[in-house]
């Protein structure tokens, strides 16, 4: 079998696994040949795809990590908020995931939009439970993090769905309603006698960032239980795979990438290191593109993560892209559910919602190294509007001329005016709601607690991937920091 993306699937493709609900009904069977009707279907309900069968996919074989009823019943019991419908299921995936010889999560989820919130909390449990086994967490603490992160996100129910699924911007007020679901997620489990200390804090903490910029109490590093640690990677991770109203999903190379980004400043580094032997970044049934201009597909994985065994569409031939000779300068450039897509680069996966494609956002970058200017225009220069600055003093003289920007990303370590000193110095003269990023090579502790107290939106290291200073970008003009 193999997966297909759902603007790539065509009617008489024969479904190789069975579409469900939530209510349990098969939506389509397995065997069942697509229609144009079916096809429709899966894409208004916002659907990634399908996996179909085909001679040419017919032995590569997806392994299931939880079985289909365990997924279920998470699914259940997460909708009906039931704690100790909950911890039975937690005891399941415990079950189901220890049992398996080598974990790898190789299956695509398949979701709708109205299904997210109960389907996302379960894959997060299935990725946390997969995390800290192979972390070595003892039988006690898996079934544990299992438990706290089905619950992680029930205290959405408390907010409305127009909130939740809202398509345009968040206003200020709708955000911080947002932020509010894990206080809300703690509140409905404090006082259930089945629920311990360790899960409740991982439930108040699982959008904890390493640096302090998390919330919903700013701790930072060591201060954020491990259990939270792990459920803030998984979700964050099931979170760019996921197909929203408001955004198109990451291929999980990219996601992978964005976690990569992140260690250190969002993410703890054990964490995403063991994330990335549970997640494949191309699963076998994946199709990708070459740059030699072939298509193929994933047969299996190798132990480079990035060069797996592919099947070449039109031949046939199967190819081992860690070891073979002929092979070994072609690279994956396109993959998974947005091969379709992915020609036009990340930055289409990520429209800023609410914004008019003809009115690019203006972003000031001020750092002293002409190199690292170049290097962050190459990133975002054909998405926005950049102004390059060489200096604090620089920038100072560009708000008094031109005014706010959409988006002011600082260097810190500056020649006569630091990058914080310039903040401080541009709140000082009035501009207090700039929207401010730091963008440096400077990692200690002392230096993040000064961009805090400088109102920073955040704090990313040099050398930056690209992929993660995108998406932060993103995240910080549309204010959607952690949404999910």
């Amino acid at each position: 079998m193999r997966f297909v993306a759902v603007g790539d699937l065509q009617p008489g493709m024969k479904l190789a696994r069975k579409i469900v609900n939530r209510k349990r009904t098969s939506m389509l069977e397995k065997g069942m040949v697509l229609t144009g009707t079916h096809i429709i279907r899966l894409q208004n309900s916002g659907y990634l795809g399908a996996y179909i069968s085909d001679p040419f996919s017919e032995d590569i074989k997806i392994a299931e990590t939880v079985k289909e009823e365990t997924f279920q019943n998470g699914v259940d019991a997460v909708a009906d908020a039931s704690i100790s419908d909950i911890m039975e299921v937690a005891h399941a995936l415990v079950r189901d995931i220890s049992s398996i010889e080598q974990i790898s999560i190789d299956l695509l989820d398949l979701r709708s939009f109205d299904d997210y919130t109960y389907h996302h909390s379960v894959n997060v449990a299935v990725y946390a439970t997969a995390v800290a086994t192979l972390m070595g967490l003892d039988d006690e603490e898996i079934q544990e993090v299992a438990v706290a992160a089905l619950c992680h996100d029930l205290g959405k129910a408390m907010i409305s769905p127009d909130i939740i699924n809202k398509k345009g911007r968040l206003t200020d007020e709708e955000f911080e309603e947002i932020k509010n679901h894990s206080r809300y997620s703690y509140e409905i489990l404090y006082s259930n006698p089945l629920i311990s200390t360790a899960v409740r804090q991982a439930v108040l903490c699982h959008h904890e960032n390493l640096n302090g910029s998390g919330y919903p109490l700013g701790k930072m590093g060591d201060e954020i239980p491990l259990y939270a640690k792990i459920i803030h990677a998984v979700d964050i991770y099931d979170a760019l795979t996921s197909r929203r109203p408001y955004k198109e999903p990451y291929a999980p190379v990219e996601a992978l990438e964005y976690m990569t980004g992140g260690v250190n400043i969002l993410f703890d580094e054990n964490v995403v290191r063991i994330m990335q032997k549970v997640i494949p970044a191309y699963p076998p049934g994946m199709d990708v593109g070459l740059s030699n201009g072939e298509k193929a597909v994933v047969i299996a994985n190798t132990p480079d993560a990035l060069r797996p065994r592919i099947r070449i569409y039109g031949s046939g031939k199967e190819i081992d892209l860690s070891s073979n000779l002929q092979y070994r300068r072609i690279f994956i450039t396109a993959s998974g559910v947005l091969m379709h897509e992915s020609k036009n680069g990340v930055a289409v996966l990520n429209e800023n919602r609410g914004q008019k494609k003809d009115a690019p956002k203006r972003i000031v970058v001020v750092d002293d190294s002409p190199i690292s200017l170049e290097q962050t225009k190459a990133i975002l220069g054909e998405e926005y509007d950049l102004i390059l600055l060489g200096s604090g003093v620089a920038c100072l003289n560009y708000f008094k001329a031109k005014g706010v920007p959409d988006l002011l990303i600082m260097d810190i370590e500056m020649p006569m005016m630091d990058g914080i000193k310039t903040t401080d110095f541009l709140k000082k003269s009035g501009y207090e709601d700039v929207k401010i990023m730091f963008l440096t090579a400077v990692a200690n502790k002392d230096t993040v607690l000064r961009c805090n107290a400088a109102g920073a939106l955040d704090y990313i290291l040099k050398p930056v991937n690209p992929i993660y200073l995108k998406e932060r970008v993103r995240i910080a003009l549309d204010k959607n920091l952690d949404r999910e």
